[in-house]
């Protein structure tokens, strides 16, 4: 048996863009609180874009290798995407609390410093350790997931007939 073995990563790269992009949305990645929804998805898609592209059946390390590698795709993704969303959320809290001094509330003294202590988690060192704690998550996820869409998409329906059912009456009578 020398099957060609499938090509993992122009699916992974898709369903991982996919579920990473939905992830780093602001109110999109709430799907992520239901059992991680859009990595467990993403990984899925790219085992079903996989079982297009494979001519024999998918087994379970087939789905957990392009879940895994589609895992790693969503969090470089998601990870891509909190840059620039994280700056317009420290410069929206800025404005909010401009606005709320403004009708003449009070505001505590050290909300500034608060403020402004919030972007020293926009370093490199922060942004790389949030990279890999994210992409550790993502993986073991996307593996559950790669898996899940094996059991599936991953079989294919064989290429002979099925048996004929006998005809009512060929049977033994009692």
């Amino acid at each position: 048996m020398n099957q060609k073995k499938p090509e993992y990563l122009r699916p992974a790269l898709i369903g991982g863009a996919i579920a990473g992009v939905l992830s780093g949305l602001p109110i999109v990645s709430a799907g992520n609180c239901f059992c991680c929804l859009w990595i467990i998805g993403g990984a899925a898609l790219a085992v079903s874009l996989l079982a297009k592209n494979t001519a024999g059946v998918l087994t379970s390390g087939d789905g957990a290798i392009v879940g895994a590698l589609s895992g790693i795709t969503a969090a470089v993704v998601d990870s891509l995407m909190a840059i620039p969303l994280s700056h317009f959320n420290m410069e929206l809290a800025r404005r909010v609390v401009d606005r709320v001094s403004d009708f003449g509330y009070e505001m505590p003294s050290n909300l500034d410093g608060l403020l402004d202590g919030g972007s020293a988690f926009l370093t490199p060192g922060w942004f790389l350790l949030g990279l890999f704690l994210t992409a550790a998550v993502f993986t073991v996820v996307g593996i559950l997931g790669g898996i899940i869409g094996v059991s599936l998409f991953g079989r294919k329906k064989s290429q002979t007939a099925p048996p004929a059912a006998p005809s009512p009456g060929t049977g033994d009578a009692v």
